[in-house]
């Protein structure tokens, strides 16, 4: 069910007249910060609609260079498959995990054909079939700044490369929410 309504929105987004602009696909490589719940690693692809939507019309009195956007992840996740991490010997676990990124992105010399550098901020809900971290909750929260460079932007296919930091917690919406702060870089291009 969570898929089906996932899809639903990309599909409502990427019709809708108010988000018209670049779809981006990039493909990231993250791991958790370690700590005694052991680290977990990301290998994600994300599915990313950007454009100067009607709704924030107000941004650009104060960032006028500034884009929305709303992303689709996917990650494979290997995590520790217990709460006590290594401790007792349990093996990695593999987790399928999803998340909607709503943000909002701000770029620099974008007069410049060579490098547009930016910055990103945004959060979004995120479901897994299994717990992140164990023994936590399906259920939670994304949160990210990203970091980032369009090499050649008005090329016909525009590479970008950058950081990203996320921070996964569940809100305190269980017994246990010790949350995520993961580090990870990525690449990817515009698609026209």
């Amino acid at each position: 069910m969570v898929r089906s309504i996932v899809r639903a929105v990309l599909l409502l987004l990427l019709s809708s007249p108010a988000f018209a602009g670049d779809f981006n696909i990039y493909l990231g490589n993250a791991k958790s910060e370690a700590n005694r719940h052991g680290q977990s690693r990301f290998r994600t692809i994300s599915f990313e609609l950007t454009g100067r939507p009607r709704l924030l019309h107000y941004v650009e009195r104060y960032l006028p260079d500034a884009r929305a956007g709303v992303d689709i992840d996917y990650a494979d996740v290997r995590q520790p498959r217990s709460w006590f991490g290594y401790t007792y010997g349990d093996p990695d676990d593999s987790v399928r995990a999803e998340w909607a990124h709503f943000f909002v992105r701000n770029y620099w010399r974008t007069s410049s054909n060579t490098l547009r550098p930016y910055v990103d901020l945004g959060t979004g809900p995120m479901w897994s079939n299994r717990r992140i971290p164990a023994a936590t909750s399906k259920g939670n929260f994304n949160s990210q700044l990203g970091l980032g460079v369009v090499i050649f932007p008005n090329a016909r296919m525009p590479l970008s490369i950058g950081y990203r930091f996320f921070h996964i917690s569940n809100g305190g919406l269980t017994g246990r929410n010790p949350g995520l702060n993961v580090n990870g870089f990525f690449v990817g291009a515009r698609v026209r």
